[in-house]
């Protein structure tokens, strides 16, 4: 892999998570949202990386980069973004 689509994976699933875990934060009250989110992280975090990261190879840099321009825009997570590309 190019070091520019690494980089793009790489950020790809950065907001991607960001934006997951601020639903996921959101769906909570305020006293156990933090806690919520911690734990997600400590038993979620590498393997969505990494499960996302061999996903997202077959993709082109341009297919990245526009899936990189709608998680950043409009706030949705992989998981949304993949069933507008059914090459997953």
């Amino acid at each position: 892999m190019s070091r520019i689509k690494d980089d793009l994976v790489c950020e790809i699933i950065r907001v991607s998570q960001t934006n997951l875990l601020a639903k996921k934060k959101a769906e909570c009250n305020e006293e156990s949202g933090d806690d919520i989110i911690m734990e997600w992280i400590r038993r979620n975090a590498a393997s969505y990386r990494e499960d996302y990261k061999e996903c997202l190879d077959s993709y082109s840099s341009v297919e990245l980069g526009d899936m990189l321009n709608m998680l950043t825009h409009s706030r949705k997570d992989l998981g949304e973004i993949f069933k507008k590309y059914p090459q997953y």
